[in-house]
């Protein structure tokens, strides 16, 4: 079993968002990014992957597939494999999130082998 506190690795950075490894295996894989105000990731997609966002605090706009949502505290989004997403987090408060992927990146690594 292993065992992480989301409160005790939280970090914002004035400069860009902080993205801390939470879980990397075969099968799934989770981070923690932290925002500051006004900070985003651009739109991207991740190829084979599924994607789950937790919204833990804060506020904010997730894109998936073009279709823009408010989020805040407690919201999940699911974006499926291989569609476009993106986040912004709202002018004036921080915003922490969880993302969980599957399968894993040595998943992936092992296919194109």
């Amino acid at each position: 079993m292993e065992v992480l506190n989301i409160d005790e690795m939280t970090d914002y950075g004035p400069e860009r968002r902080v993205r801390k490894r939470l879980f990397m295996k075969e099968r799934i894989e989770a981070e923690l990014v932290c925002y500051e105000p006004g900070q985003n990731t651009v739109e991207h997609h991740h190829v084979g992957q599924d994607e789950i966002f937790i919204i833990m605090d804060g506020a904010g706009t997730i894109m998936v597939d073009g279709e823009s949502r408010p989020v805040t505290k407690g919201d999940m989004i699911f974006a499926p494999a291989d569609l476009p997403h993106s986040v912004v987090v709202d002018k004036g408060q921080r915003m922490t999130m969880v993302f969980v992927k599957a399968p894993g990146r040595a998943t992936k690594a092992k296919k194109r082998d």
